[in-house]
């Protein structure tokens, strides 16, 4: 046997896609078109049928970018068709990728049934035929433009219009040859495995591909030449194989992007093409499955097409239509708050148990960003019992060493997770996608099972017809590990199933994406809102929850249930890191604008129920002071333009008299503010600048250590070049880190403020398009140096850093993420630490060494970077492609500097964070009020500053007082946890559910608590 050679395997080509594959539908006949153009917002079916419909024929243009046509398409089968299998054939025009361009969803009698795309093009009429059937049916047809890197231009369009960007290029009915169909997927098959699978295999897949070829070419394409290549070709296909190297569990899924190159208005629609198109498919196939995560696209499908919906319940409860992933949507798993990662499990599991009667038990991440250290706990508590994502493949520097293995999080805890090692969640059920499988899984000498994610993916759509049948001829087929079509739910059964817990490999520590850094920082705009909606639904639900309780006000539920919703939703993993197209952008903005308002009204509510009911004590001028977390405050507030000094206790409230004298902190430190020409201070800081108006000097003063290094200069903006080789909102690539450029000009220098209660430095710097202002502040009493920004920025891939070299020694530096905080590497030792050259945080970082640490403070930006002694922050990033606009315009946010003595948790630096990113709110009181509540009252205290409470909040189910909270330190600590009114207690899971051996000991309304390291605990209190 010799291999075929390469002008045979050409010839053999040419035949097959001139000769065999046009001949899959021999028979065509023309339908009556007509078309009702509507190049505005989408419409429901009954208006777009109540409009005009004109004539409309095959090759005429359609589709306004981001417009819609509905096409009436009416025929009738011939009679001699009789017996075949009749289909109409679609082809709407430009393909552009799946997902990214022409698409339809067929609508017979009312109902959607089928969707259409450039993968899916047929719809069955009938199977087969008796003759004259009449086809009488709608297509509503999306004219959603390509996503072309270079050419943004319909990307930018939140208003559709224009000239028609598509052609129809086919709407017709046509008979389908199955056989010839058939011989196509043989044919294709058994060429791959000519191509991938070598040695003898491949020679004897050669020589029957060619003998299959030469009965076509000797008496041409006839049912009998049909039949005969085929049998040839079972000649390779029907050798089973003896020895797999591995079963390849095969889940069909569609992976719909709940927004990225189209608006969220279009996934609606395209949930409805891909849950049709799997419906239908499942109807007709019996051995098939289908996976869908994101609750949030099967509400819009149960609101919006509820016959559709019946469908996918009655598939559901059959075990065929699996529900997975646990979360609302699929989040970034870096910039939500770990609160926001317990609410998208609790809405997510909640609706598959509430809705279709389904509690599922693993989360699906098949294309996140990486994934935070603290998410086996928060899985594992939530009952979740795997983890399964591709996205690790993706890595640019090092290949993660594990497919099947324990993710162990800053806790201690541990979740099942498994990589499926084809590398993709788009499989096309190819022999070189299965084979690269088996090459390279990891866990291959101890594991011989892994899933393989198949379907058309990124913008829906699902599995094909093809796809299934080239599944059933690898179900054992010689050359390639055997294909089983299963549920994911049973593929992550089996490969744990198959195995030793203990023989599996332990990945400690966070999953970092070695990729796509850049979604830390893209989109400014957005993550500051989402930080800010996070605090303020954490107030709303304290303090409705304390307006119930002290008042009688009813508790919102429904409306904070829903606006949570909306939060969730847009952190959607290609919303909030900032990678749409700027429809995208725009509206989320304008979702978070509203949520502004719902979840302000109330909080504005609870607070103005409690402070009529408070006495206000006889102040003159009276204010409600309102501290949402769980330590005392004072700080300087601003009122009608002028500055007071309040106080606070604990998740709690206390009147300001604004008409008597400023209070006066006893504690050291506690010096009025003084300033001078080129410096500033208060009893924490010393503050000093040069006429550029950058640091030169920031010394704490309680133990007299300099937090700038030697002859360095702070607050130092340093200008990047970002062109990344590819995926520009995405990446900040290595290179970029040696461009900078100090901006150390500066138009204007001005310490304009100088008060005992705050001083304040102005430094205007202009550069490019852009200016940028900061206020440097120093409050008193504060230990922090606050930098507030306002930037008009209008550059092209560059990024804006704030540079802090800082006199500390320290190897590792840590870094605040959900529920905890883990260190990261200032050197690059490894390629694994080099490749972390940009990381996430939430709220702060540090650098410590014994002794002495400085703290990098933010309200709203998450990317990072510590080498050696340099801490920056990335504020703006300006990428072209996919939104041209990203970042450009107007910006307001501020980070602090925090020098301390000892480490960042004996210090006070995460209070100091929380409280830069959650300011007090004051609510005017009536002077002669005598309300029952009284002047100063604490709901919920916490006798030591390691645990934080995320959480305070009517139970969902009425029921009771939710509190959640964490050890945050990461250390062992007895805690007593204090809640006003409390008489019976019991520890619950994050969705609220009892757990075994959870109930606790109450006394004086104080609850006691041993916690572990970073150990996350919900109470339920009554």
């Amino acid at each position: 046997m010799t291999p075929l050679p390469l002008e045979r395997r050409a010839e053999i080509d040419r035949v097959l896609a001139e000769v065999v594959k046009p001949a899959r539908w021999p028979h065509h006949r023309v339908v009556t078109i007509t078309a009702n153009h509507l190049p505005g917002e989408p419409v429901p079916y009954a208006e777009a049928l109540s409009g005009a419909f004109e004539p409309f024929a095959e090759g005429d243009p359609w589709g306004p970018a981001w417009g819609t046509t509905w096409f009436h398409v009416t025929g009738e089968v011939p009679a001699e068709w009789a017996g075949h299998e009749v289909v109409l054939a679609v082809h709407l025009g430009y393909g552009g990728g799946v997902g990214f361009g022409a698409e339809g969803e067929v609508w017979i009698d009312g109902r959607p049934v089928h969707g259409i795309s450039p993968n899916h093009r047929e719809v069955r009429v009938a199977a087969p035929s008796r003759g004259g059937e009449v086809v009488d049916l709608y297509l509503e047809a999306a004219a959603n433009p390509p996503a072309v890197e270079g050419d943004p231009g319909p990307l930018l369009a939140a208003d559709p219009g224009g000239a028609a960007l598509l052609t129809l290029r086919r709407c017709r009915l046509a008979v389908v040859d199955r056989d010839v169909e058939a011989l196509v997927l043989d044919w294709d098959l058994v060429a791959e495995l000519v191509t991938w699978v070598g040695g003898e295999r491949a020679e004897m897949c050669g020589e029957a591909l060619d003998r299959a070829c030469r009965v076509i070419e000797v008496d041409g394409l006839t049912p009998a030449t049909v039949a005969a290549a085929r049998a040839e070709l079972a000649t390779v296909l029907a050798v089973p194989n003896d020895a797999p190297a591995m079963v390849h569990l095969a889940v069909g899924n569609s992976h719909l992007d709940t927004a990225w190159l189209w608006p969220l208005r279009e996934t609606h629609r395209k949930a409805t093409r891909t849950f049709s198109t799997a419906a239908t498919m499942l109807d007709r196939e019996p051995d098939y499955r289908f996976a869908a995560s994101q609750p949030q696209q099967l509400a819009w499908i149960r609101d919006e097409h509820p016959d559709l919906w019946a469908r996918v319940r009655d598939h559901v409860a059959a075990g065929r239509f699996d529900v997975v992933g646990a979360m609302w949507v699929e989040p970034d798993c870096n910039l939500p708050s770990g609160e926001s990662l317990v609410r998208q499990i609790v809405h997510g599991t909640r609706f598959f148990a509430d809705e279709l009667g389904v509690d599922v038990d693993g989360l699906w991440l098949p294309d996140v960003f990486g994934y935070s250290a603290a998410m086996p706990q928060i899985l594992r508590q939530c009952g979740i019992e795997w983890f399964m994502t591709q996205k690790i493949s993706w890595n640019d520097t090092n290949r993660f060493p594990h497919h099947t293995f324990w993710w162990e999080g800053i806790d201690g805890s541990r979740i099942f997770t498994h990589f499926p090692p084809a590398d993709t969640y788009s499989g096309m059920m190819t022999v070189p996608q299965l084979l690269h499988g088996e090459r390279s899984f990891a866990q291959r000498e101890i594991r011989s099972q892994s899933l393989y994610l198949y379907g058309h993916g990124d913008g829906g759509g699902g599995p094909d017809p093809d796809m299934l049948a080239r599944a059933r001829r690898m179900a054992d087929l010689d050359g390639v590990g055997r294909v089983e079509l299963t549920t994911a739910s049973d593929a992550m059964a089996r490969i744990r199933a198959e195995g030793d817990d203990e023989d599996l490999p332990v990945w400690v520590g966070e999953l970092y994406l070695e990729l796509h850094r850049g979604t830390y920082t893209t989109l400014g705009a957005i993550k500051r809102g989402n930080r800010e909606l996070e605090w303020t639904l954490r107030d709303a639900e304290l303090w409705s929850w304390a307006a119930a309780s002290l008042t009688g006000l009813a508790v919102p539920t429904d409306e904070l249930d829903e606006a949570w919703r909306t939060l969730l939703l847009h952190q959607f993993h290609d919303i909030l890191p900032g990678s749409s197209i700027h429809w995208v952008h725009q509206d989320t903005i304008a979702a978070h604008d509203g949520l502004r308002s719902v979840v302000g009204g109330v909080v504005e509510r609870a607070l103005g129920s409690i402070a009529d009911a408070v006495d206000p004590g006889g102040a003159e001028r009276p204010v409600l002071v309102a501290n949402a977390l769980p330590m005392a405050r004072t700080e300087v507030v601003e009122v009608d333009g002028d500055l007071h000094r309040v106080t606070a206790p604990a998740c709690g409230w206390a009147v300001t008299d604004l008409a008597a004298p400023d209070a006066v902190d006893d504690r050291p430190g506690d010096a009025p503010v003084t300033a001078g020409d080129g410096w500033m201070a208060n009893g924490h800081l010393r503050v000093e600048w040069d006429d550029a108006g950058l640091l030169t000097s920031v010394r704490h003063l309680a133990t007299g250590r300099e937090a700038l290094a030697p002859g360095m200069r702070g607050n130092v903006l340093q200008l990047l070049e970002d062109r990344p080789k590819e995926w520009d909102a995405w990446d900040i690539d290595r290179e970029a880190l040696a461009t900078a450029v100090d901006l150390t000009a500066a138009d204007a220098v001005e310490l304009v403020e100088a008060g005992p209660l705050r001083a304040t430095l102005r430094v205007e710097r202009s550069f490019g398009r852009s200016r940028i202002v900061q206020h440097l502040r120093l409050d008193r009493g504060s230990p922090r140096l606050e930098v507030h920004n306002d930037v008009d920025w209008h550059e092209d891939h560059v990024l804006l850093k704030a540079a802090f070299p800082v006199d500390v020694r320290a190897a590792t530096a840590r870094y605040e993420i959900q529920f905890g905080h883990v260190e990261r590497p200032t050197h690059r030792n490894t390629s694994w630490d080099a490749a972390r050259f940009e990381t996430c945080a939430h709220t702060w970082i540090d650098l410590s060494e014994d002794g002495f640490g400085v703290a990098l403070l933010n309200d709203g930006k998450y990317g990072h970077d510590v080498e050696g002694n340099v801490m920056r922050l990335s504020l703006l990033r300006s990428p072209t492609w996919p939104d041209p606009l990203a970042d450009r315009g107007r910006h307001r946010f501020a980070y602090a500097l925090r020098p301390h003595a000892g480490g960042p948790t004996s210090a006070g630096v995460i209070a100091e964070a929380h409280a830069f990113n959650n300011p007090m709110r004051l609510v005017p009181l009536g002077a002669d009020g005598a309300g029952a509540l009284p002047a100063s009252c604490s709901l919920v205290t916490v006798d030591d500053p390691g645990v934080v409470v995320s959480a305070v909040k009517a139970a969902d189910d009425g029921d009771g007082t939710i509190v959640r909270l964490h050890e945050a330190f990461g250390g062992r600590r007895h805690v007593a946890v204090q809640i006003r009114g409390t008489s019976t207690a019991e520890r619950t899971d994050p969705l609220e559910r009892a757990i075994a051996d959870g109930a606790l000991a109450v006394r004086n309304d104080t609850v006691e608590l041993d916690l572990r390291p970073f150990e996350l605990v919900t109470l339920r209190l009554r």
